[in-house]
């Protein structure tokens, strides 16, 4: 549905994203435990998640992946 005033393309684009957080919400979330425990990272991604994901959340998998990619992305200071 196109608000009035709204561009079709920003509609599109508000769907979109709208779509997108209805799908993270209906995929399995996960503790910082679990991802520990887990074989699918190597010792140096947990590491690295150990120090990024905090005790008491969940995360998806897609998530836990995204702050990996992030972090190794980040420019050095």
């Amino acid at each position: 549905m196109i608000k009035k005033g709204t561009s079709k393309a920003a509609a599109m684009k508000e769907e979109t994203a709208a779509a997108q957080a209805g799908a993270q919400e209906s995929l399995p979330a996960f503790t910082k435990q679990q991802f520990l425990e887990s074989k699918l990272f190597t010792a140096q991604q947990k590491d690295l998640l150990n120090a990024l994901l905090q005790d008491e959340e969940t995360y998806t998998t897609d998530q836990v992946k995204q702050q990996i990619e992030q972090y190794l992305k980040k420019a050095v200071e």
